[in-house]
């Protein structure tokens, strides 16, 4: 029993050493794009056009296979079934490709109609061209929905290593494919768009060679036979209750890209890039930890260990916590040296900074509600209780689209960034309020919201000194006779070390939990 929480960090720590080289990758990639499109209509163009499949990967690699397939699937597993586990994933494997397919041929033909909704402010010839690069980026859908597949296999069977390269793998064929062809092309979006489409094929072709390990084999079998698996129905369920509570977020951005497009040229990009970077916290950590401490919640709860869940479920609240609240306060304060550092090349000028670095502010306060938000998925998720983060998302989807209308008038891409955050922070109470009410409070967090606190102190406290020091550093580097992006560079990252310092200082002076 004491194992099992440094078991955790482990893996989860082994996976984010991986999470951390895509990520960065991915911030290239983001580079790449931005100084090639800027926050223009060409870039407005293929931020629409990539939604869809953006959704489609975020949803089923980051949550609906994990949560739909894991719980059943490691479940047999653990209860030595591996016959009836088998039969489970050919099932589960047919009728994804199938749907999968079907899905990507239904959107290449209403491609236009769904460009359409999706940013009617645009003209004739954008629409187009949009359309167009939808059109090359849908079978992305396909692959990606099988990778997801091989990768809750593999996670299943404590294989996690390629969750963490497969990434990787899109990262450096996107990139390349980006400057190889974007030369030989007046319309750069085209040659991203084909890098989308390889990117998601090899994302799929190398996680294959490790499904040798786990014993198991693909199998295609009848849809009739394949819905008749008893096990079907129960995932159909995690399926819905998945869609409606991790992937919220996703939905969310969706749902209010037609009120960035009429907010004015460059929102919908702006908002795009800015949701990288809260993306790269989200990615490193509570990514990573939420997709090793789902089997270990299932294996908890099914296994009736109440101790082991509750020491898992704390320290996870606790690390996501440690990371997001001052990544939050740090992100606020930056967001405008944070952006032009990190796309501030080529097309991408000052309108499109200030953009930007408006969203990303008020995006990143809702940081640490979606962080915990995916740990207390988790939580319901094990005792397979899928109502509750069906109705947190639902909730959070009314909320981020009624706030968004309201806010979208007066702070444009700002608001559209703020009504996200307000969502995040429904959803967040919904869980927690459930927690209580449906468990009865059999895991006791006290603990865990007094470490809450001291986090978010020691975070204020620890950027109190950039009010007074921040021009000066900036400043100082100006003067060196260095090229403007390292400037910027030394600036920022001499900045986030002071902060780093401080905050870890504290936390240790306090006694934060997370360190135990």
């Amino acid at each position: 029993m004491t194992q099992k929480t440094p078991s955790i960090f482990k893996k989860s720590s082994d996976l984010a050493i991986l999470t951390v080289i895509s990520r960065i990758l991915g911030l290239v990639r983001e580079s790449v794009t931005a100084a090639l499109l800027g926050t223009g209509v060409l870039a407005d163009a293929f931020s629409v056009a990539f939604i869809v499949p953006d959704m489609v990967r975020r949803l089923f690699a980051d949550g609906v296979m994990s949560a739909a397939f894991i719980p059943q699937f490691k479940g047999l597993i653990t209860e030595n079934k591996r016959e009836r586990a088998a039969g489970f994933l050919n099932a589960v494997f047919s009728i994804v490709t199938v749907s999968a397919f079907v899905t990507v041929v239904i959107l290449m033909v209403f491609s236009g109609n769904l460009v359409s909704v999706l940013s009617p402010s645009f003209d004739a010839e954008s629409a187009e061209e949009t359309a167009f690069l939808a059109k090359i980026m849908f079978p992305y859908i396909f692959f990606i929905t099988l990778a997801a597949l091989i990768q809750s296999v593999l996670n299943s069977s404590g294989i996690f290593r390629p969750s963490g390269t497969s990434p990787i793998v899109f990262n450096i064929t996107f990139i390349t494919l980006a400057f190889l062809l974007a030369p030989l092309s007046s319309d750069p979006a085209r040659a991203l768009s084909i890098g989308v489409l390889a990117g998601g094929f090899m994302q799929m072709a190398v996680q294959f060679p490790f499904m040798a390990k786990t014993l198991f084999k693909f199998r295609f079998v009848s849809l009739k036979k394949a819905f008749a698996e008893p096990l079907i129905k129960k995932s159909s369920k995690m399926i819905l209750a998945t869609l409606f509570g991790t992937g919220a977020y996703q939905i969310n951005i969706l749902l209010t890209t037609n009120f960035a497009s009429k907010a004015g040229v460059g929102v919908v990009s702006s908002l795009r890039f800015s949701a990288r970077i809260e993306e790269l916290i989200l990615g490193i950590f509570v990514v990573s930890l939420s997709t090793v401490i789902l089997p270990e919640l299932v294996e908890n709860a099914k296994s009736g260990n109440s101790a082991a869940l509750e020491k898992n479920l704390s320290s996870a609240l606790n690390f996501v916590a440690f990371v997001s609240i001052p990544a939050v306060i740090f992100t606020v304060f930056n967001s405008g040296e944070m952006v032009k550092l990190l796309f501030g090349f080529g097309k991408f000028d000052g309108t499109s900074v200030t953009l930007t670095s408006d969203a990303l502010r008020f995006r990143i306060a809702g940081l640490f509600f979606i962080a915990v938000s995916r740990i207390m998925i988790s939580l319901f998720y094990a005792f397979e209780k899928t109502n509750v983060p069906i109705f947190a998302g639902l909730t959070s989807i009314v909320v981020n689209f009624v706030a968004a209308y309201f806010l979208v008038g007066s702070l444009a891409g700002g608001g559209i960034a703020l009504a996200s955050a307000i969502a995040a922070f429904s959803c967040a109470a919904i869980l927690f309020g459930s927690y209580f009410f449906f468990l009865k409070g059999s895991l006791k967090l006290g603990k865990v919201f007094v470490c809450f606190a001291k986090i978010s102190i020691i975070s204020v406290v620890s950027i109190l000194p950039e009010f007074f020091f921040k021009s000066h550093v900036y400043t100082f580097f100006e003067t060196v006779s260095l090229p403007q992006k390292i400037c910027e560079l030394c600036s920022f990252s001499a900045l986030a070390l002071v902060f780093g310092v401080l905050f870890f200082t504290f936390s240790l002076l306090f006694k934060v939990r997370i360190f135990r």
